[in-house]
């Protein structure tokens, strides 16, 4: 049974403790820094070889934060912590308040923590001297123990709080520990991208011991919809054009009903639920999410075009130069006129998630769109060929209409599938913009609010342990003459002992030497 004791002991003791600790740091340094969490088991053989990939492997380095040792550490620092609390706390608890002598006996006298003075004060006098000696050394209550005529005894006692201090220090490691628990076990992390203007009410969770979203789907108790995403950009020169910040505006549902509306930008994150919601990345989601269409009278531009083309060949033969002149200034008029077409055209907005546009009171079929039908893995480099297919119906016969952003390529597309088949407007892409989709990370902690309590209570602690000293001071006033009083002091502190008395040493010489002055 001793042994076992023994063993107990030694597993949970404060020495014990202090090694889990030391193992946790490193654990978490390795696991934080130099192994990277959650990665295969083919990529730690590129990095580390095969050997340390198998070791890495087995040792659940790879998940080093949810391995069961880790935890377990953490549960052995929480016990060798509370059996320290119960062991040695009622110790300290009753030193501090536990039943003392309060008048000083000859075994005091005896103390090396003894102070002696011959004070040139009568009784009454020093008696006085004492009291407000010992109020400059921050006492602020001080018993009379006994008092005659020959001899008064005094006690005086401060500081009993910073007792609590290991206490409370302790308390908040638990609270801490529990928290840190409580988050590797029940917590959860992932991310969702989502498009401007669209809902989710699920996230997909991080693999274990990394930032990569795995296939796992955790559903939330709310929605978030993303309302819009736009970017922030530096304003300075030396910066132009680099992106300051990405931001969210986001409203948040439950039960259909709107609960929170927020802007999420990069490190302003915002909570609801036990969730935090922060700002992770965005990208484009190859949509077009507006765009401005010009509607131009496609037989005025070819008559135009025409009209232009006869004034070009005409100058071309011209040899008389007034003949020319009056050419050139034909030629102004319809570049003039084709500028008007144009600029006094028609304009009409798209918007991501229209049904139809309407041209001149007729509904085309918003069939397709996107922002490059030549290869959509460019948009996230900016590389923009937009195109927007709307249905038309002419002549009864239905046929699809691309809309188009490069003249060049719009005319020609607009000529084989618009006018041949009896459709007489141009629809080009005046302005457009890109739909983003904003990705956000979300997470859920339970015991981050434990964390956060445990490690005040342990800056509380800590700040009674070492800015407040548990001390007493026991006094002798005792009668020489009228004039004489010899005074003895014994002097108690939980730490700083020696600068304590000589502190008091100090304030004492003071007052005699105020008396001879």
């Amino acid at each position: 049974m001793e042994i076992l004791k023994k063993i107990f002991k030694g597993l949970t003791g404060v020495k014990a403790g202090v090694v889990y600790l030391i193992i946790l740091a490193l654990l978490t340094v390795l696991g934080s820094t130099y192994i990277k969490q959650g990665a295969t088991y083919i990529e730690y053989v590129k990095s580390f070889g095969d050997f340390w990939a198998k070791v890495i492997w087995k040792l659940w380095l790879n998940n080093v934060f949810h391995s069961w040792y880790y935890q377990f550490l953490i549960f052995m620092v929480a016990v060798s912590v509370i059996i320290a609390t119960i062991d040695r706390f009622p110790k300290i608890y009753m030193q501090a308040y536990g039943r003392i002598h309060k008048k000083l006996n000859e075994k005091d006298l005896k103390s090396r923590n003894k102070l002696e003075f011959e004070l040139p004060f009568s009784l009454k006098k020093a008696f006085e001297k004492v009291i407000y000696l010992l109020h400059r050394l921050g006492f602020k209550r001080i018993e009379k123990i006994e008092e005659n005529d020959k001899e008064i005894y005094l006690f005086a006692e401060k500081g009993k709080i910073s007792r609590w201090g290991m206490l409370v220090t302790h308390i908040g490691i638990i609270v801490f520990l529990v928290g840190a628990f409580m988050g590797a076990q029940f917590g959860t992390r992932g991310q969702i991208e989502i498009p401007e203007g669209e809902s989710r009410d699920f996230f997909f969770k991080f693999r274990e011991g990394s930032l990569q979203a795995s296939n796992q789907v955790e559903q939330l108790p709310f929605s978030i919809k993303v309302n819009r995403f736009w970017l922030d950009f530096y304003d300075s020169e030396k910066f132009k054009g680099s992106i300051k910040s990405f931001n969210s505006e986001i409203e948040i549902y439950q039960n259909g009903k709107l609960m929170k509306k927020a802007v999420v930008q990069v490190n302003n994150p915002t909570d609801y639920g036990g969730y935090r919601i922060f700002q992770a990345s965005y990208g484009k989601t190859g949509d077009i999410k507006f765009a401005k269409i010009i509607v131009v009278d496609y037989e005025k531009m070819l008559d135009l075009i025409k009209k232009i083309n006869e004034v070009q060949n005409k100058l071309q033969n011209a040899k008389d130069p007034k003949e020319k002149e009056k050419l050139q200034k034909i030629m102004k008029d319809l570049e003039a006129k084709s500028v008007v077409l144009f600029s006094s055209a028609k304009r009409i907005k798209y918007f991501y998630g229209m049904p139809y546009i309407e041209v001149n009171g007729e509904k085309l079929k918003v069939i397709n769109q996107t922002l490059n039908y030549k290869n959509p893995m460019l948009v996230n480099q900016d590389v923009y060929d937009p195109v927007i297919v709307v249905q038309v119906v002419r002549n009864g016969k239905t046929f699809n209409l691309p809309i188009l952003a490069d003249p060049n390529i719009a005319i020609p597309a607009f000529t084989k599938f618009g006018y041949e088949k009896g459709y007489k407007y141009l629809l080009m892409i005046e302005e457009f913009k890109p739909r983003y989709f904003s990705g956000l990370q979300i997470t859920k902690m339970p015991g981050t609010n434990l964390i956060w309590i445990g490690t005040a209570i342990v800056v509380f602690g800590i700040m009674l342990a070492f800015y407040t000293v548990h001390r007493r001071v026991w006094v002798k006033l005792e009668k020489i003459d009228e004039d004489k009083t010899k005074l003895y002091i014994v002097v108690f502190s939980q730490k700083f002992l020696e600068s304590f008395k000589e502190n008091v040493r100090e304030k004492v010489e003071e007052i005699v030497s105020e008396n001879r002055a």
